[in-house]
């Protein structure tokens, strides 16, 4: 609580000298009246001593002082005893001429002088007006405690003039009711109430800005306005309303004007129209790329990948979500695969190690990578980057075993030639029997140097017990299906010609087909057949300076079969061309359709494939390390007219 003076109010002019104060409340001021002192005659001189000439003056002095004392004793007396008389006719009361501001307290007692007080200084009505652009907030003085200090001025007022020693006090009452002594009149106000108050009050003029929203909807961005927030800053307001209630003669509204400030959201729409504009340079279709391969994303999915971001600089921008994309890079993830292969040993068909196939490494997709690349282009675009491909990113994938370590077994070896034939899978191979028996039965086969091979000598016997089962034959003019016991084994042996010749051995004993099949490369087909004690077969000699093995494998994928042979061995730097097919006395087949009684009526069943009648040739140059011609072969293949035909049952 504080004590507040006021500065303002001025003693009353004092009385005239003389003249007696007022009584207040009709009671008669008790005068003050001096006490009568004798007059001090001076003691007549004796007459000196005859034995002392100082003991007459002697007596005198003290017979003086002795006067003195008596006289002094006598008016204090006096005076205290009027001085009692004095504060009786005042007792709880206040003595005359003394004033608190302009209010006579005069011969009042506690209650009155409270009264009188009060009455003249009503500084407890009224209120404080906080004058707002929204309108006025008031704070009642009594809810600040603003009032006079009532005890404390009345407790002043009755000890007016009664302090000090007896003459002292004697005196001050005396030139208190000639003079008059005036008090400051003085008011409480509790600052902690008062800076409260005001606080609350402004807190209600207060509300924060509002920043303007941006969220992508499944149609495009969805926005809503920014608002201004306002703020009052409190302290000033506070120090400017303790300055307007100090003063005692305060109006019953004191008005203390109070001006809020804006506040500015930190997001306005200018920032969200500028993000919209970005993200609508990011929404486009993205192509993603593997080499010649490519892949579109299309504009309504990256919608789905963007989303807006407010910086702490309260800067709105569009981003890309990375987590969907992932999603839609399976058919790229697919086509980039690339299983390791891990080393192999070749075995011959003893199973002894003859050599170690190199291992390679796999690859496959990086996908995070490649997200972040896709990211990264359509944070591009946002800035006004022109549109372009992805490339995507791919990872080494390593084999379990590698060259290095499998090669501590045995040398590694190099694949001279290969050649991988495909067919469907029938009745007319035995199901595919015909053909892969023979490369499970080749497989492993080891050809020393100048050693030969052999088709029937490698296979030989062709039986049901080793796995062979009847299939196609070409006999004169049509085609049995199913006609010879492994039948159908001419992919098989077409196949390892064709890689026997591009290792660059030396090739022999080769025959073309009656017609040409286009599963085989054009004049470069090898048939087999034994007919009776005639056999037509296919060979070939290791002319090289290592040993040589050979590889056979059967590929299965659904419905379609393959048959692979590989040729490895070391290297001694031969290399080998093989000139384009020509291609001579060409004749057009035709198709025919035959009406049959052994199907069905409507049944149509295709027993015959047209191929053309033509003449072919093919020529291989194979040079050594020095570019010497080691072998100049030209194949030549006469291949007959061969017409289709449809049956159709009757």
């Amino acid at each position: 609580m504080t004590h507040l003076p006021d500065p303002t109010v001025t003693a009353p002019e004092a009385s005239a000298t003389g003249a007696e104060p007022p009584s207040p409340g009709g009671v008669a001021e008790p005068a003050i009246e001096p006490v009568p002192t004798a007059p001090v005659e001076a003691e007549p001189a004796a007459a000196p001593a005859a034995s002392s000439g100082t003991r007459a003056p002697r007596r005198h002095r003290i017979a003086l002082l002795l006067a003195v004392v008596l006289v002094s004793v006598a008016l204090v007396a006096g005076v205290a005893g009027g001085l009692l008389a004095w504060d009786a006719g005042y007792e709880s009361r206040v003595l005359p001429g003394v004033h608190i501001g302009s209010v006579d307290l005069s011969g009042l007692d506690a209650n009155q002088a409270a009264a009188a007080l009060e009455a003249a200084y009503p500084v407890d009505q009224g209120a404080l007006v906080l004058r707002t652009p929204e309108g006025d907030l008031r704070i009642p003085y009594t809810e600040v405690d603003r009032r006079l200090d009532t005890d404390g001025l009345v407790e002043d007022a009755l000890a007016s003039g009664r302090g000090g020693g007896l003459l002292d006090r004697a005196a001050a009452e005396v030139r208190q009711a000639l003079d008059g002594t005036v008090l400051e009149p003085r008011l409480l106000l509790d600052e902690d109430a008062l800076a409260m108050a005001v606080t609350a009050r402004l807190r209600t003029l207060e509300h924060d800005p509002v920043n303007a929203t941006i969220t992508m909807g499944p149609g495009g961005p969805v926005t809503s306005p920014a608002r201004a927030g306002r703020t009052v800053e409190t302290a000033p307001v506070v120090e400017a309303a303790l300055a307007a209630l100090a003063p005692l003669d305060a109006p019953a509204e004191a008005v203390v004007r109070v001006t809020p400030a804006a506040v500015a959201p930190r997001v306005d729409g200018t920032m969200v129209a500028d993000a919209i504009a970005r993200a609508d340079r990011m929404i486009a279709n993205v192509v993603v790329r593997f080499k010649a391969k490519k892949w579109v994303i299309k504009a309504a999915r990256v919608r789905s990948w963007i989303r807006f971001e407010t910086s702490d600089f309260g800067v709105v921008m569009p981003v890309v979500d990375t987590d969907g994309i992932a999603a839609r890079l399976k058919k790229p993830a697919k086509a980039v695969l690339k299983k390791p292969a891990s080393a192999q040993y070749l075995r011959t068909r003893s199973g002894k190690v003859f050599g170690v196939v190199a291992s390679s490494t796999g690859r496959k997709l990086d996908v995070q990578r490649t997200v972040n690349r896709i990211a990264t282009e359509l944070s591009a675009r946002s800035y006004g980057t022109p549109a372009s491909a992805v490339a995507v990113a791919t990872l080494r994938t390593q084999p379990k075993l590698d060259t290095a370590e499998a090669s501590k077994v045995a040398p590694v070896m190099t694949l001279l030639g290969s050649w991988t034939t495909y067919f469907p899978i029938s009745d007319r191979n035995y199901y595919g029997a015909n053909i892969w028996r023979p490369a499970e039965l080749i497989t492993g086969t080891v050809l020393r140097p100048g050693q030969s091979f052999d088709w029937w000598s490698a296979i030989w016997p062709v039986t049901p017990a080793r796995g062979f089962g009847p299939g196609g034959i070409i006999r004169g003019s049509y085609t049995d299906p199913t006609g010879a016991l492994g039948g159908g084994m001419c992919s098989s042996s077409t196949t390892l010609f064709n890689a026997a010749m591009r290792a660059g051995l030396a090739m022999h004993a080769r025959s073309n087909h009656k017609y040409y099949i286009n599963r085989y490369p054009l004049g470069l087909d090898a048939t087999v057949s034994v007919i009776g004690n005639s056999r037509q077969t296919m060979s070939f000699t290791n002319d090289t300076k290592h040993a040589i093995l050979i590889r056979g494998v059967k590929i299965r994928n659904g419905s379609s079969g393959y048959v692979r042979y590989e040729i490895w061995g070391i290297p001694d730097g031969r290399t080998v061309s093989i000139g384009r097919p020509v291609v001579t006395n060409v004749r057009k087949a035709t198709t025919s359709t035959v009406y049959v009684d052994n199907l069905a009526h409507g049944v149509r069943v295709q027993t015959e494939y047209p191929s053309d009648g033509m003449d072919v040739s093919v020529t291989r140059i194979v040079r050594n390390a020095a570019g010497r011609v080691i072998h100049s072969d030209t194949w030549r293949s006469h291949y007959v007219l061969w017409n289709g035909r449809i049956e159709v049952g009757r």
